[in-house]
């Protein structure tokens, strides 16, 4: 405690007298050896901050990188003595050769190269002595500074309600889990299975756990050649952020178990182009409402819809529910979308104004009482896409988190056919006028979906040479037809007496909306060629029939149609072409589907 508040100090003097990056490279070794002294819990911290370009000065990046593998190592008897203990053989009768010394050492746990008796090359990650113990005293010792930092972030009028103590718990419930290592090999092998039912089954993967050789201080793993993701090559690193973006968002708001400790020497970047994580030890889960929930609210911030946002806060945890109220009724939603604008610009918190965004937090807190609180799921969220942000800033300045976040929500919008994602379609494509009888798609969103969803095939298909430009455009055309070509979904749906379940048949939310559309143009198109042949008489004020009169509505539904189609030029070509390319009786259902609507 002493040599925290001394650190401390000493950053104040700096600041005081105007030293701070004179001393920057003194201070940051001074910090690097401080969070390697407290012990493993610390160590983490300081491995979550070691690529935030946009938060730390080049000194205090270079210094705490050693945190990632340079960890001291303990003794290589004492390991030797846990993998005989835990397995009940010498390591002998296991292993025909294994590294002198460890070839990583982390924060829990120290990893030996080795190759098992007549087997191929495994990973052995052997847990330091007494982890236990170590593990609950880091955990104690935050516990009781989170009270008094609670309180102090209150009288400081931040604006939040962060359930402190609950994060710290939370915290701490997955480092227990980490001293396990049987169920990090679970962790790694779910994974493994979730992710082969998803398009990026080629291209991300966990390494195969020998489960023989494995037990819960020792893990043995097949050796996976590879290189850091952010020692990868700038092309590499673009293409495989993209990916990890991809994986870590299907884990976050479809698999629900998400890796919760991404530091880059957990991502690797294989020979044949794919990326491995590896580290299986924390994660946390997410049901199945906060998965909809989540994307929901992307849709109503990405369309500007912000009507919702109130509730979304609330259904997410951000705000208690005796404050919504205060949210719908004050400018936070203004506040929260000028935020949002700004990260999406790119550069992280570089590109944000953060004075002002605190200026306007106090100035609600003022207002408003404590608005916000942070729910403790959501550290392990931040941390992992923080570092997700870092590695993408140390090759591109402008990258956006915000932005990269696009392809796998284009993806969910367009593939999913729940109801809580047919909502979230609803408001990306249509935004605030998403009720409005009179509704008018936005090309501009349009072509954001069709370019996410793009994006989102072109990141499953790894680091494989990329296609010529027309046949990416035939293949993105060829899954968007079958999107909407694809058959019907029977749904279950209860009768009055809640006991009894019939079956409908349903098309998808993305069919929906497109025959809904398709609807409009073609009797806008009809009433206004209708209209054009004069049978009612060529001046203005003749009468005629309402049903054969195009309105402002028709005028805008056909504008809306050009600015589509100009938006999505070859691919809505391409799609047209295979419509006809169908059997007749085929292109006869789909016109019977768009009769109906008319």
């Amino acid at each position: 405690m002493s040599a925290s508040i001394g650190f401390g100090a000493k950053l104040l003097f700096d600041q005081q007298t105007g030293q701070l990056d004179v001393n920057a490279p003194a201070r940051a070794e001074e910090l690097t050896g401080l969070l390697t002294r407290l012990g493993p819990t610390f160590i983490k911290i300081g491995q979550a901050l070691s690529i935030r370009a946009d938060l730390l000065s080049p000194a205090y990046l270079k210094s705490l990188t050693e945190l990632q593998d340079r960890v001291p190592p303990f003794p290589t008897e004492q390991a030797d003595e846990i993998i005989e203990s835990e397995l009940g053989l010498a390591v002998g009768e296991i292993f025909d050769e294994i590294s002198s010394a460890p070839i990583a050492s982390a924060s829990l746990g120290q990893v030996y190269r080795a190759r098992l008796r007549d087997g191929p090359q495994v990973a052995v990650k052997v847990q330091r002595p007494g982890m236990e113990l170590i593990v609950a005293l880091d955990l104690h010792l935050l516990r009781l500074g989170a009270g008094p930092l609670q309180t102090l972030l209150r009288i400081a009028g931040t604006g939040l309600n962060t359930d402190i103590i609950g994060v710290i718990d939370t915290w701490g419930e997955g480092f227990v889990g980490e001293l396990d290592y049987r169920q990090e090999a679970k962790n790694g092998a779910d994974f493994q299975t979730a992710i082969a039912e998803t398009p990026l089954r080629g291209v991300v993967f966990s390494p195969p756990v020998v489960e023989q050789y494995s037990s819960a201080k020792v893990l043995t793993s097949e050796w996976i050649e590879g290189e850091r993701l952010e020692n990868s090559t700038a092309a590499d690193v673009t293409k495989l952020c993209s990916v990890a973006m991809n994986t870590y968002l299907t884990m976050l708001l479809q698999t629900g178990v998400l890796h919760a400790d991404p530091h880059p020497g957990n991502l690797l970047r294989t020979p044949d182009g794919r990326l491995c994580i590896l580290d299986w030890g924390l994660v946390t889960s997410l049901d199945e409402d906060f998965h909809v929930a989540y994307i929901e609210h992307i849709a109503h911030l990405v369309s500007g819809d912000y009507e919702p946002v109130p509730r979304d806060l609330v259904r997410l945890g951000f705000v208690p529910e005796d404050k919504e109220a205060e949210i719908v009724n004050s400018d936070v939603v203004e506040v929260l979308a000028d935020v949002y604008g700004q990260w999406t610009q790119g550069g992280g918190a570089a590109g944000v104004d953060v004075n002002g965004l605190f200026a306007g937090i106090q100035g609600l807190s003022d207002r408003y009482g404590n608005l916000f609180r942070v729910p403790p799921y959501f550290f392990y969220i931040a941390r992992a896409f923080a570092v997700l942000e870092g590695i993408g800033l140390s090759n591109n300045p402008k990258y956006s988190v915000v932005s990269e976040c696009l392809p796998y929500v284009s993806q969910r919008l367009l593939t999913d056919r729940s109801p809580g994602i047919a909502r979230a379609l609803s408001s990306f494509v249509y935004g605030a006028q998403k009720d409005d009888p009179e509704r008018q798609i936005d090309p501009a969103r349009i072509d954001n979906l069709t370019n996410g969803f793009a994006s989102y095939t072109s990141a499953a298909t790894g680091l494989a040479d990329p296609l010529p430009p027309a046949q990416e455009v035939a293949n993105l055309t060829d899954q968007l037809a079958e999107l909407l070509l694809q058959d019907e979904v029977d749904l279950v749906e209860e009768s009055a007496s809640a006991s009894d379940l019939t079956f409908s048949r349903r098309p998808s939310p993305l069919q929906d909306l497109v025959l809904d559309e398709m609807a409009k143009v073609v009797g806008a198109g009809a009433r206004t060629a209708v209209s054009n042949l004069g049978f009612f008489g060529s001046a203005p004020d003749s009468p005629r029939p309402r049903v054969f009169t195009p309105d402002d509505g028709d005028h805008q539904a056909l504008k809306t149609l050009n600015r589509v189609v100009e938006k999505l030029g070859p691919q809505a070509q391409a799609m047209l072409d295979r419509l006809r390319a169908l059997p007749v009786e085929e292109q006869q259902q789909v016109a019977s589907e768009v009769a109906q609507r008319l």
